[in-house]
């Protein structure tokens, strides 16, 4: 599912979302990117839940995170993401059931293949098609 974001946000911005998992594990993301995408390299940044039941974002050429962020399987999480398209970097804080915000990963590159990306006109939902779960999300 894209949602376009209108007016293009270029320069530096952040952006708020929620996001509630069906399941854990799961393989899902939200991504923004310039345009809609249907494919993992169409997207700049992708905040995942991933199938170890940990919440991760990709740096340049794969995952990463900070620190180990559980997830849980119908509880909503809050995430911050800090963009700075001209700089093609972003940083992504998540608060979850405790009320702490935990950093998932801080001055994270954009994908590789979305490297030269200097605004944003879409976020996404994506979960991978073996999944026995869904993601929810909306943007705050």
């Amino acid at each position: 599912m894209n949602t376009p974001i209108s007016p293009a946000l270029s320069g530096s911005f952040t952006f708020l979302f929620d996001a509630t998992p069906s399941a854990s594990p799961l393989n899902a993301v939200v991504a923004l990117s310039k345009g809609a995408q249907t494919g993992y390299t169409g997207f700049a940044t992708l905040v995942r839940f991933n199938t170890s039941g940990d919440i991760d974002a990709y740096n340049n050429t794969k995952y990463a995170a900070a620190s180990t962020i559980p997830f849980a399987a119908g509880v909503t999480y809050h995430f911050r993401e800090v963009v700075n398209a001209s700089a093609h970097t972003y940083s992504v804080y998540v608060t979850g059931p405790s009320g702490v915000e935990q950093t998932v990963g801080a001055n994270f590159a954009f994908r590789s293949e979305q490297k030269s990306v200097s605004s944003i006109s879409s976020w996404a939902v994506q979960a991978n098609s073996s999944n026995k779960g869904s993601l929810t999300a909306c943007s705050r």
